[in-house]
This record gives C-alpha cells, sequence and structure tokens, in this order.
C-alpha cells in the first residue's frame, strides 16, 4: 500500500494545491530521488551499521511519516478514491491542526535529511 500512496500523490497533490500541500508534494519528491541516490552511493547499508545507514533509516521513516500525514490532510471521498486533496475546511480547528501536523512532518523530514547530507559528507 505505501508504494501505492506515492502515485496518488502525484495526480492528488498537482491538482488545485494550496502551498503546504505543494511544499508537502515537492518534499516527498525530492525525499525519493535523494534517499535513491544516497542508497545507490552506500549500498553497504543492506548489510552494515553505520552512521549514514542509521541516518539513512531514519529519512526514509521521516518520508513515511510524512506521506502518512500528508494522507490523513487530504483523506476525503475524491482523495481516498484517487481524486484531488480533500483538506479540512480552511478556519476551522481541524485545518489548523492538520496543517500544523503536516508542517511538523515536513521540518522532520527535512532535519533527517540534513544530518544524512552532513553525515555522507554533504554528498
Amino acid at each position: 500500500m505505501k508504494r501505492f500512496i506515492p502515485v496518488l500523490l502525484v495526480g492528488a497533490l498537482i491538482v488545485g494545491c494550496t502551498s503546504v500541500e505543494r511544499q508537502a508534494y515537492n518534499t516527498v519528491v525530492g525525499a525519493k530521488a535523494f534517499r535513491d541516490n544516497t542508497k545507490k552511493q552506500h549500498p553497504e547499508c543492506a548489510t552494515v551499521t553505520s552512521t549514514v545507514c542509521t541516518d539513512l533509516s531514519k529519512a526514509v521513516g521521516a518520508k513515511d511519516a510524512l506521506i502518512d500525514a500528508i494522507t490523513v490532510y487530504c483523506s476525503g471521498p475524491e482523495f481516498n478514491s484517487g481524486g484531488a486533496c480533500n483538506p479540512p475546511a480552511k478556519g476551522t480547528p481541524a485545518q489548523q491542526q492538520a496543517v500544523t501536523k503536516l508542517q511538523a512532518a515536513i521540518a522532520n523530514y527535512n532535519q533527517t535529511a540534513a544530518d544524512l547530507k552532513t553525515a555522507t559528507g554533504g554528498k
């Protein structure tokens, strides 16, 4: 299921995005590219534990948590059937809470990615 969600996000987040949705989408897309590149440069992470491998694992977890936060933020009848994001109504407590959680997930991923970049020597 987790492999299918990014595909849904591509279509769902591009149509009628708010800035937080666009930021989340861009972060997920960048996360996948960054993670794939790092995994390619560090194949030893399949069998060895090191700072780089630990930080890579944390970045993968943070990316997955971000996808989960996007799913919660966007969940609704259209989104759940593969359509556009259905965020909570603007100005409601639910909307503010969902935005806050989504922004926190973005910040968490960005921090783990920065830690991974530092561990790989900026590569």
